[in-house]
């Protein structure tokens, strides 16, 4: 192989590589909304609990300082 084909194979991997890697990191469909917040209440400065949906399932969750814990959780979602 000569010096311009050998560069030229060299970037198509190198861009192969990267598509490969950047589709892998890429979200996947469904997975941004399967998580949504859907209530909030202070209960100090720094703390709070959230109802969260997550997959079909209602978690209260609490958060601070030490960052967030599992509450409880508060059973499936009903469909309408």
């Amino acid at each position: 192989m000569t010096g311009p084909a050998f560069l030229a194979c060299g970037l198509l991997a190198l861009l192969v590589v990267g598509a490969a890697l950047a589709r892998r990191r890429a979200v996947r469909p469904g997975m941004a909304g399967d998580l949504v917040v859907t209530g909030r209440a202070h209960l100090a400065r720094d703390a709070g609990l959230a109802a969260v949906r997550a997959r079909g399932e209602i978690l209260l969750v609490g958060w601070g300082r030490d960052g967030v814990r599992l509450v409880a959780r508060l059973g499936r979602e009903r469909s309408p």
